[in-house]
């Protein structure tokens, strides 16, 4: 996927060995190479660099060895991983059929002469013992498989502000290379050779004594092009690549310096490289692993934007946290900014018990022709079986025509229009289910999606919403519908015309950019039909400059082919008992390593797919105290404090 560089890229990459650790070196603005000042005398196996922004040490350090078998040597890989700047500079060069045969043959006589001395001394030796066979198949590669031979020269190039820094980094990263048994050396004399031969169309002839020679196979176990970029180029800071496994996700943030960003709103407008162009994001994940927590983290960083953004809040436990951090007497005073941001949010909470929050969730109420009527039978289908009641089924579907007939022409409907009816049938047992309906709304949850046409709605023209809903008793997440009680269902139901309003949020305004972050997402998924209704959360998309951050505990909430396709970012925390179910969903192999990566995941790690196509592991980082006091979901106990200190 090589790409033709730009103008000041190629300015950039021509005049960077001229920069090197000099703070503030600036690109040139016109083709002149650069005014540096190369210095090979002053610190010996050093060469000093000093221009107008001032001056710094480097040196040049070529591989003199590697392992026979070249399987796993990952140097671009492992190289990332240094605390300091290195570059890993790479020339090579494929040399003809005929000279890669002719090197083979010398060398095998140079092992037959050695083997031979050996021999004659009763001596061995381990390299020529392997080297040997080694060498036969690499001729029969070359000359019947025409496999393409190298010659390459690879050399790191560490920089620092003096030489006593370079020199410590220089050995810091020969002991580190040498745990991959790779050998590095520092040549004295011919550090400025070396510096000349890497610059942009030169040749490495003169490196005779550093080429290395291996198949195309061996180039390409140094991963070259491979990279622990995670995320976007630009956007806020989200937190940092896990590297191995730590105590805690503190130590592994503090463990890593390759930071990753992520601008939430960028998907959809035609990112060059991006795999995808779906705005919407998937956070999933068993409870407790830091998904709400991710979740606000996002949704803080987007009230930066021009953004309207609605959260639902089934728990309805945001609004108590929120108000209790802005409450802190050392928060108002220490950080009035947070102040004024958190006074941005609008919350609504809607009681059942309140009668002016009755219907507010009717689909008669804001939803129109087939829309308002799918939404109102799902929503009836998840409280009263229809199954084989064929008349009770269509009464109602007839009935619902007609609501929407009236409708359109002005006049105020609802759902309890359509009990009513119900109950006034002749029939008898389409009445008897009007009356077990209603018996089911009075009183319960379900009043909030049942109304006379009268309810006033929902202002949602306000920048940033909360809704949430008093007294809903979700079920537990994976439990089977028919093992569901009445409580169960009418939770579940309410949730299908929430989302369906979130829908509506999103769909408002063509120009206006919005973000609905929809919170225990399972719960549709876990409705007749829920499936349906995801899909129809994800349609607004990028046409409406929509943006749907879904956080469900299950990755099979969106396992098929259709939606895992419409997720742009997705963010998997770990759930042990479908760690294989999370690697497919990621493109990740499903290996024994894999599933300890998973199973190592503390809490606020997880895996990250951005809208490349990268995958690699993510330890979320929050770098604003206030906002860590406001994203709580618990208080910890003196009981809980006192384990943490004994650790």
């Amino acid at each position: 996927k090589g790409e033709r560089l730009t103008d000041k890229q190629l300015y950039r990459n021509t005049t960077e060995p001229f920069r090197r650790g000099i703070a503030g070196a600036e690109i040139p603005a016109n083709l002149q190479t650069t005014n540096t000042t190369i210095d090979p005398v002053s610190h010996t196996g050093f060469l000093k660099l000093t221009n107008e922004y001032g001056e710094s040490c480097i040196a040049l350090m070529p591989i003199t060895n590697t392992e026979v078998n070249m399987t796993y040597a990952e140097i671009f890989r492992v190289v990332q991983k240094m605390p300091f700047p290195v570059e890993f500079k790479v020339k090579t060069l494929q040399m003809k059929p005929s000279s890669a045969v002719r090197k083979t043959q010398f060398t095998a006589r140079r092992f037959k002469e050695t083997d031979k001395d050996m021999y004659a001394n009763e001596d061995s030796d381990s390299i020529i013992l392997q080297g040997k066979p080694l060498l036969n198949d690499l001729r029969n590669d070359i000359e019947n498989k025409k496999t393409p031979f190298y010659k390459w020269l690879g050399v790191f190039v560490v920089s620092g502000k003096d030489k006593t820094q370079c020199q410590n980094r220089c050995n810091a990263l020969k002991s580190y290379m040498a745990n991959y048994h790779v050998e590095l050396t520092r040549p004295l004399a011919d550090q400025l050779n070396l510096f000349y031969t890497l610059l942009n169309g030169n040749s490495i002839q003169f490196e005779r004594y550093w080429l290395q020679y291996t198949k195309d196979s061996g180039i390409a176990e140094l991963l070259f092009g491979l990279t622990s970029n995670l995320g976007s180029n630009i956007g806020f800071y989200l937190g940092r690549v896990t590297h191995g496994t730590a105590p805690d996700t503190n130590t592994a943030i503090q463990n890593s310096r390759d930071i990753v960003l992520y601008h939430p709103m960028i998907a959809n407008e035609g990112i060059v490289g991006a795999m995808t162009d779906s705005p919407h994001c998937l956070i999933s994940g068993e409870t407790g692993k830091g998904k709400s927590f991710l979740a606000k983290l996002l949704m803080f960083y987007m009230t930066f934007l021009d953004v309207q953004i609605l959260m639902t809040d089934p728990k309805n436990e945001n609004h108590a946290w929120f108000e209790e951090a802005v409450k802190d007497p050392e928060i108002q005073e220490d950080y009035p900014y947070f102040i004024d941001l958190m006074k941005t949010f609008h919350y609504v909470t809607l009681d059942p018990n309140d009668k002016n929050n009755y219907g507010v969730l009717d689909p008669l109420s804001f939803l129109n022709g087939a829309q308002a009527k799918d939404t109102a039978v799902a929503l009836i289908e998840q409280v009263y079986n229809l199954k084989g009641k064929d008349d009770v089924k269509r009464e109602i579907l007839e009935d619902l025509d007609m609501l929407i007939e009236r409708k359109q022409k002005g006049e105020k409907v609802g759902l309890m229009d359509l009990i009513e009816m119900l109950k006034t049938s002749k029939v008898k047992n389409i009445a008897e289910a009007g009356g077990l309906i209603g018996q089911l709304v009075k009183n319960s949850i379900l009043q909030l999606a049942f109304s006379d046409g009268t309810s006033r709605g929902l202002n949602i023209d306000y920048k940033h919403t909360i809704l949430s809903i008093q007294g809903l008793d979700l079920p537990e997440a994976g439990t089977k519908f028919e093992e569901m009680n009445d409580s169960d269902r009418k939770a579940l139901a309410v949730m299908i015309p929430l989302a369906k309003f979130c829908q509506y949020f999103g769909q408002r305004d063509r120009k206006q950019k919005t973000s609905i972050i929809f919170d225990e997402a399972w719960t549709l998924t876990a409705t007749r039909g829920g499936k349906r209704l995801v899909k129809e959360l994800r349609r607004a998309g990028r046409s409406y400059n929509n943006q749907l951050i879904m956080i469900t505990q299950s990755v099979k909430d969106a396992q098929s082919e259709d939606d895992r396709g419409n997720f742009g970012a997705c963010f998997a925390f770990d759930e042990r008992s479908e760690r294989e179910d999370i690697l497919k969903f990621m493109d990740l192999p499903v290996t024994k390593e894999n599933k300890e990566l998973l199973a190592d995941m503390k809490k606020g790690q997880c895996l990250f797919r951005d809208f490349y196509g990268r995958v690699d592991a993510l330890s979320v980082d929050c770098v604003f105290p206030e906002w860590i006091r406001a994203f709580k979901t618990v208080d910890r106990s003196n009981s809980a404090k006192a384990e943490r200190e004994f650790v």
